[in-house]
């Protein structure tokens, strides 16, 4: 478990203590009843802990959009839903070949980005996507693309 999901789960048993007064009573976890100094103290704590995790989480998770790596100076940049023209990417490059990585990077590369890392793919049926490495159209319920694409420059 992660500090800060440690630390929102903390800040939240605190501030549900002091929202309630105490007699709360989840699972094995019984808070007895308590007096209004120390709900205030469970409040300003819940919240700092809470807080903790808010400030962890943003620190440590890449956002959305473009994020520099101070460690290796590298750039990455997520694309939802990637679109090849007016079609979702298709997860290949050829019909049912060199699909994941090898269609994801060449993707990248159209985006002047090097090699693609991250690239979950999901099913989008009968919406459409069209093959990076021939062009074609595949309008089937079995068409697969891209959640999204994380490039790597």
């Amino acid at each position: 478990m992660s500090i800060e999901t440690m630390s929102f789960i903390l800040g939240g048993i605190l501030l549900a203590a002091a929202l309630f007064g105490g007699r709360l009573e989840v699972k094995e976890l019984k808070l007895p009843q308590i007096g209004i100094f120390a709900r205030f103290l469970c409040a300003v704590a819940g919240l700092g802990f809470v807080g903790l995790a808010i400030y962890v989480h943003g620190t440590l998770s890449p956002s959305n959009s473009s994020v520099a790596s101070s460690d290796a100076k590298k750039t990455s940049m997520t694309f939802q839903a990637p679109m090849l023209g007016d079609l979702r990417l298709d997860a290949c490059l050829e019909w049912g070949t060199n699909c994941g990585e090898p269609a994801a990077t060449a993707w990248c590369k159209t985006k002047g980005m090097t090699r693609a890392t991250v690239f979950p793919s999901e099913t989008v049926g009968e919406i459409g996507t069209r093959l990076i490495g021939t062009k074609q159209e595949c309008r089937e319920k079995f068409c697969v693309s891209f959640a999204y694409i994380v490039c790597e420059k």
